[in-house]
């Protein structure tokens, strides 16, 4: 994709989900800070998005999702009705959409789809850094991975870390803290497949107060 289509993308993208948010949150009669209570997220970063000078990361989608009890999809949605059957896109290699996710440079696939089921993306892995380690990343769901190339450490809290080279795979639980991280000084690469049931939790949530 060249340089300049990519940009656009990425800016559209930001319209629409700054328009999105403004709709939900008008929708729903809350101001841009009880807003940023219901989903832990600072004021600034709603209002950058908002204005379309930002976008969220996965990790604030499924915070925005789980406070509003929608599907990440929705915050896409303008409105048109998409077939639930039969659907089909076709994503080319490189002509992903390009996102920064925490250290990660991400390549999403099969963009055009509302109501995914689940997220494919591509993740460039960096070198560990030592201030990369102090956390561990949390969200709804569960995610597979495979390494497509170099080799990563896959940390999780609940095991010890393990190194994946090219062709392993692995299947866990996104609500248990993991991170992954070249396992040398070369950026890996590895397949990503998140599954979105932030809707569902919510409604969980809301079943057990």
């Amino acid at each position: 994709m060249a340089p300049t289509l990519l940009r656009d993308t990425e800016t559209g993208l930001e319209a629409m989900l700054g328009d999105r948010l403004a709709a939900l949150r008008a929708e729903r009669g809350l101001t841009l800070r009880q807003l940023s209570e219901l989903v832990d997220i600072p004021v600034s970063t709603l209002s950058k998005v908002q204005n379309h000078q930002a976008t969220l990361t996965y990790g604030n989608l499924q915070k925005v999702a789980r406070g509003l009890n929608i599907c990440i999809s929705e915050l896409f949605d303008d409105g048109l009705q998409m077939p639930k059957a039969g659907r089909r896109t076709i994503t080319r290699s490189g002509q992903g959409v390009m996102n920064d996710v925490d250290i990660y440079r991400v390549e999403v696939l099969g963009s055009e789809l509302l109501n995914k089921g689940m997220y494919p993306g591509i993740l460039d892995v960096p070198p560990a850094r030592p201030q990369d380690m102090t956390k561990l990343a949390r969200h709804p769901g569960e995610e597979f991975i495979y390494v497509l190339a170099g080799g990563i450490t896959l940390y999780t809290e609940d095991y010890k870390p393990v190194e994946l080279n090219v062709g392993d795979s692995a299947y866990l639980d996104s609500s248990s803290g993991h991170r992954y991280v070249s396992k040398d000084q070369n950026v890996a690469r590895i397949l990503v497949i998140c599954s979105d049931n932030a809707s569902e939790t919510a409604e969980k949530s809301e079943k057990n107060d």
